[in-house]
């Protein structure tokens, strides 16, 4: 089955408590060091909305497949 729906983290409000990361049941977040910054790796993600739903800052915000970018 192909993912409708895919995370689009928004940078600026993340506290990088890595909440997204250890729920993810795709392994498809990390966190880059040395800069800290999370990253999710649309390669693996089957968009299941875990990330999303579970972030306290609600900086994860899951967007159609075929939308762009948020401005």
């Amino acid at each position: 089955m192909a993912r409708t729906h895919r995370p689009q983290l928004k940078e600026e409000g993340c506290k990088f408590c890595q909440m997204c990361r250890y729920l993810c049941p795709d392994l498809a977040i990390t966190r880059q060091k040395p800069e800290g910054s999370m990253v999710i790796d649309l390669r693996y993600c089957k968009g299941c909305g875990v990330c999303a739903a579970f972030c306290p800052e609600g900086v994860i915000e899951m967007v159609r497949e075929d939308q762009g970018e948020s401005p």
